[in-house]
This record gives C-alpha cells, sequence and structure tokens, in this order.
C-alpha cells in the first residue's frame, strides 16, 4: 500500500474515531439512556427482520449457545420487549417475536439517530451534502459487495443483504 493511501486511511480511521467520541457524549441520544446490553439490542434488531424466527435460528445468527440465548430472551421477555411462543407444527420449536414495546423502542433508537444526525447535516450547505451522499452512497455499494461476498456460503443468501441495504 502506498504511504498516500495509508496516510488518507489514517485521516479517515482519526476523523471517525472523533465522531464517535462526540456521539458518545450526545445527552440527547436514547440509546444512552436504554437499558439494554448489546446482545438484547442485537436481538431486537434481528427481530425487527425476522420476527417470529426460531430460537435455534436465532441462536446460529447470534453466533451463542441455546443457553446464553434464554436468558438474553428471559430478560428481554421480563421487560416485555419480546414475547415467546410455540410453533404451530411442530411444539419442541419456540419462536421468538418482537412485542409493541420492543418496536417501539427501536424505533425511539432510530427516530433519536435520524433526529442527531440531521441536526449535524443541516449545518453542511449544499455542495458539502451532495459530496457526502455521493461518498456514502459508494461506500454502500461497497459494504454490499463484501457483505455478499463473506456471506457467499450455502447458509447465507445475499438476498439478506440486499435488503438490509436498501432498508
Amino acid at each position: 500500500m502506498n504511504n498516500h493511501r495509508e496516510a488518507l486511511l489514517l485521516r479517515v480511521a482519526a476523523a471517525d474515531e472523533r465522531m464517535r467520541a462526540l456521539l458518545a457524549y450526545d445527552r440527547t441520544n436514547p440509546l444512552l439512556s436504554v437499558n439494554l446490553t448489546m446482545q438484547q439490542l442485537r436481538v431486537l434488531m434481528l427481530l425487527s427482520r425476522h420476527d417470529g424466527i426460531a430460537s435455534a435460528e436465532l441462536t446460529r445468527r447470534l453466533g451463542v449457545s441455546l443457553a446464553t440465548l434464554s436468558g438474553i430472551v428471559d430478560r428481554l421477555v421480563t421487560q416485555g420487549y419480546v414475547t415467546r411462543t410455540e410453533d404451530q407444527h411442530d411444539r419442541r420449536i419456540r419462536r421468538i417475536h418482537l412485542a409493541p414495546a420492543g418496536r417501539e423502542i427501536l424505533r425511539e433508537l432510530t427516530d433519536g439517530g435520524t433526529r442527531a444526525q440531521r441536526r449535524l447535516l443541516d449545518r453542511l450547505d449544499d455542495e458539502t451534502l451532495d459530496m457526502l451522499a455521493s461518498v456514502l452512497e459508494r461506500v454502500v455499494e461497497v459494504a454490499v459487495a463484501d457483505a455478499v461476498e463473506q456471506q457467499a456460503g450455502p447458509d447465507h443468501p445475499g438476498r439478506e443483504i440486499d435488503r438490509a441495504a436498501t432498508g
């Protein structure tokens, strides 16, 4: 890798680190006030895309044991964010569903992030916004291609990545 490219990559990493540090001090961010672990948040996010997923499939997607998932889900059930049901065709299978309170907390987190982003973007001029949009569109293209390559195995269809990238 040439020195110029390495210097550019270091600039990007430094700017990203500064941005993350600034966002960590944003007291309007609902993520800082929600009482969820990262794993619990991951479960809610997965359920927002795969509501009613079987516990075994959820353990595979999270990379945790069934016992670990059970503890995570127990706490989310207690908080009212998810529910468990038996599969209609196989009573041995437990399905996990996002409860209305779980949908609401995800909506609050998303809306809070959108408001914070909008506050910053409103301070940029049109030319800078145009450049930023072009750069982010290109980064998304590269991220989709990378994700498809990473999940090219038979258990990971690339179409999920395309759906995630397009919202």
